[in-house]
């Protein structure tokens, strides 16, 4: 291939090689082939030992401590959702850990340990061991947290001695790690199933009353693990795991990333937390309208957020309670949001390539294959003032590239319409956007006209169902999709199409066997 061709991707990704497709550790879940499937009984999801990712550690302390701090340890990132399987705790992790211990102890109110030693014990043992433990303390445990305890108690009082004992509870492995147990018959017991709940919906350890529930044996069912589900979406607690997924998915971290992109520090942090907040709440509120994967895509509404307004400009049309109504000519679903928009951008520049990449590989599960290697990262120069659609589109003359670039950048062009920062505007140096494009879509070529065009071809398209169940389901288990979940995968694709889709989707798949299961055969 001659050089200085097929770049774009290269330079979207901002990389020397393309990333993010199949098989990349960047990359989304790999699409399954359909089988005929009769049932979604399966096994267990193979899921090793998993350690806490750094935000369900950090959201624990704060819900079981009253205390909020910021814990520096890298998570390793499974595909495209953050799972520590394998990766180990190195000097650098364990010593971040320790930071956080001493710094949360230091913040923490153990006015509990001030009066009596059977009062302290029953707060740090019975109640904060439990929940940070997520189980009760086994006998063993009890007697060595109660000796260091002890210990402490020796040195300088209660206070010292709880001090002690929790700083060693929020390193200890029984905390960082989901050491899940299974029973006879194959099953998750269940607290290791409220563990699991928890750090899926909540993106945090169990809270008391789903310890107590598990203690109970009542979340050994389908139907009881939904009733619980249920409530656990309608808590506020909610916005933790709701945030793990839609943030991960759409790549949201780039807009706090300063080597990506560092003119977004111009716009302040309250637009910019907005900006990350906006396509989370509005996941959110399509859950609780009952909206389905289709609305996903082609809603015109959104979430109202006061810090947003300077960014939608004229595209904002009104606003009734907590929603905001958006032009249906320029904004449609979740793709046209200003913060998903701004993160699937560059420096002051749009990237056709790095949208329609997230077009494919996030909602279509197909990105393009990788261009070969050795190719060069310099764009040819074909002159001043050419907007970012005619420079990409010189790519398009070489058959090779244009293999790679016609749907990723055809699809891309759609959002020419939006800018860097996710504002809408009619010229680029002084030309009109052209955001009419065609590109191919499940076998045929299509022809759409801005975000409302392309939302509405992509939205009806068969595999988009699909890839937002493997999506979820990737993201639900900690692991990049199976084989093994080949039915429940088309299941929670039909749901999601259907009447409350995107909640239905999520219940049933916290109701399923693969979730439910241990890793193991089927009896």
């Amino acid at each position: 291939m001659p050089a200085g061709r097929c770049l774009a991707c290269l330079l979207a990704l901002g990389a020397s090689g393309c990333t993010g497709f199949i098989g990349d550790a960047d990359d989304g879940p790999e699409p399954v082939p359909g089988p005929q499937c009769t049932t979604i009984e399966s096994v267990g999801a193979p899921v090793p030992m998993r350690r806490l990712s750094a935000l369900q550690v950090q959201r624990t302390v704060l819900d079981t401590l009253g205390v909020q701090g910021a814990l520096t340890v890298t998570d390793e990132k499974l595909f495209t959702f953050r799972s520590n399987v394998s990766s180990s705790v190195d000097f650098v992790s364990a010593h971040g850990y320790l930071d956080f211990a001493e710094a949360s102890i230091a913040a923490a109110d153990l006015s509990a340990c001030t009066d009596t030693d059977d009062a302290c014990h029953a707060w740090l043992f019975d109640d904060v061991g439990r929940r940070l433990f997520r189980r009760p303390l086994n006998a063993d445990e009890r007697a060595r947290y109660e000796a260091l305890f002890d210990a402490g108690s020796a040195e300088e009082g209660p206070l010292e001695g709880a001090r002690w004992a929790l700083e060693s509870m929020l390193q200890s492995p029984s905390f960082l790690y989901m050491d899940e147990v299974t029973k006879d018959d194959g099953y998750l017991d269940d607290y290791s199933m409220a563990a699991r709940l928890a750090l899926t919906l909540w993106g945090s350890n169990p809270d008391a009353e789903l310890l107590d529930r598990a203690l109970a044996g009542e979340l050994s069912t389908p139907e009881q693990l939904r009733d619980e589900a249920v409530r656990l979406l309608a808590d506020p607690r909610s916005a933790g795991g709701l945030t793990d997924f839609v943030d991960q998915w759409l790549r949201l971290e780039r807009l706090d990333d300063p080597d990506a992109r560092p003119d977004l520090e111009a716009l302040g942090p309250d637009t910019l937390a907005a900006m990350r907040e906006e396509p989370v709440q509005l996941f959110r509120l399509l859950i609780d309208n009952g909206s389905d994967v289709s609305t996903l895509l082609t809603t015109s509404d959104t979430v109202l957020l006061p810090a947003m307004a300077s960014i939608y400009g004229a595209d904002l049309l009104d606003s009734s309670g907590s929603i905001s109504s958006l032009d249906p000519a320029r904004r449609a679903g979740m793709l046209s949001l200003p913060g998903v928009m701004a993160a699937l951008s560059h420096a002051e520049a749009s990237s056709p390539t790095l949208r329609g990449h997230a077009v494919l590989a996030n909602f279509l599960c197909s990105p393009p294959p990788p261009p070969p290697a050795g190719v060069s990262v310099t764009l040819p120069d074909i002159g001043e003032g050419k907007t970012t659609r005619e420079r990409l589109e010189a790519h398009f003359s070489d058959p090779s590239c244009a293999s790679c670039h016609k749907p990723m950048d055809g699809m891309g062009f759609a959002f020419e319409s939006i800018d860097w920062l996710g504002r809408s505007r009619d010229e680029e140096f002084g030309k009109p956007i052209d955001d009419v494009t065609t590109f191919p879509l499940d076998g045929v070529d299509v022809t759409v006209d801005g975000p409302p065009g392309l939302a509405e071809v992509v939205g009806d398209s068969p595999g988009v169902a699909k890839c937002v169940a493997q999506q979820w389901a990737s993201y639900g288990a900690g692991t990049p999709d199976k084989e093994e979940t080949a039915c429940l995968v088309e299941r929670l694709a039909e749901e999601v199409q259907g009447p409350e889709g995107l909640r239905t989707m999520i219940l049933t798949f916290v109701t399923s066997d693969w979730y439910r299961r241990g890793p193991g055969e089927l009896p």
